[in-house]
């Protein structure tokens, strides 16, 4: 994958975790749902090495 792709990529995965949070904070059950089917997705995987299932697991602990 070239540096702008990365970059993209990256970006797109961090404003997900930011509405995550932010979904897990004001109990936006919808968003909070989008969020982890993303999270969760075939597309997430191809475009991170980290495990969707782990970052999950880590938000809704931080606000459990």
């Amino acid at each position: 994958m070239s540096e702008g792709y990365k970059l993209l990529a990256a970006a797109i995965i961090k404003q997900c975790l930011l509405d995550y949070r932010e979904a897990l904070q004001s109990h936006d059950i919808i968003t909070t749902l989008e969020c982890e089917q993303f999270l969760r997705s075939q597309w997430f995987d191809f475009m991170s090495d980290m495990n969707g299932e782990k970052l999950i697991k880590m938000m809704r602990e931080e606000f459990a």
